[in-house]
């Protein structure tokens, strides 16, 4: 029986947090001798959907998840088991499954505290420096902008492909040479109406747009954010 594992994190703040779970991943894959893989429920990719997706391709028969996340999460446990309980009935197309089963989470498992005392036996490094970039004058300022966009990448937006939404979202700002000056975007966690995701809302316009595809986030771009038209048939709200 082939197996698979998939270390499950939640999004953290910065890419090298996400790039250590990958990192992780390869390494147990090296120890096990076995597919290892990172993905995420929420904020990142690839998510848990698509690497379900991937091991079912690669012939996996089996899938054991990890909940890598520090401290214990109750909302990671969770949701891992909401995502996959979508994932079984959403790929349901009279092909086989591979069984998943989800193993103890990370974080409750007794060999952190050798990897702590692993880590306080090696020379510590003193900190210096200063506050100064702590109270930049910088951060008390707003940003300019026109339009600030929300992408939301919550557990089910992502499920639903909102990493590839904000990927194009993204790469269409950059070809139509839209710069922060001119349109601000922040990933978000959950916006609430997650039925209808992947969600994108577009303010001062107070335009939501509901079920985002690709196509979609490309007209985003290129006629309510450059050309100043909110594409009122795929939206909602007051704009």
């Amino acid at each position: 029986m082939t197996r698979h594992i998939l270390l499950v994190a939640r999004s953290v703040t910065h890419t090298g947090g996400h790039d250590a779970v990958h990192r992780l991943a390869a390494a147990v894959s090296v120890a096990l001798d076995e597919p290892v893989r990172a993905c995420f429920l929420d904020g990142a990719g690839p998510s848990l959907h698509d690497a379900l997706d991937t091991a079912r391709a690669d012939g996996a028969h089996e899938v054991v998840l990890v909940p890598t996340h520090l401290p214990p999460d109750r909302y990671l446990d969770t949701w891992i088991r909401r995502a996959h309980a979508h994932w079984t009935v959403d790929r349901a197309d009279g092909n086989p499954l591979p069984q998943v089963s989800v193993s103890p989470p990370l974080a409750a498992q007794p060999a952190l505290a050798t990897a702590v005392i692993t880590a306080l036996a090696q020379p510590a490094t003193a900190l210096t420096g200063n506050p100064g970039p702590f109270r930049s004058p910088a951060w008390s300022t707003i940003t300019r902008h026109q339009r600030h966009v929300l992408v939301c990448r919550g557990p089910r937006c992502t499920a639903y492909g909102a990493n590839h939404i904000a990927d194009t979202i993204s790469g269409e700002l950059t070809a139509n040479q839209l710069g922060d000056d001119d349109i601000l975007v922040t990933n978000t966690g959950c916006l609430i109406p997650c039925n209808l995701g992947p969600l994108v809302v577009v303010h001062p316009d107070d335009t939501w747009y509901t079920h985002v595809d690709p196509e979609l986030a490309t007209q985003i771009v290129t006629e309510h954010l450059r050309d100043g038209r909110p594409i009122t048939t795929r939206a909602q709200g007051r704009g």
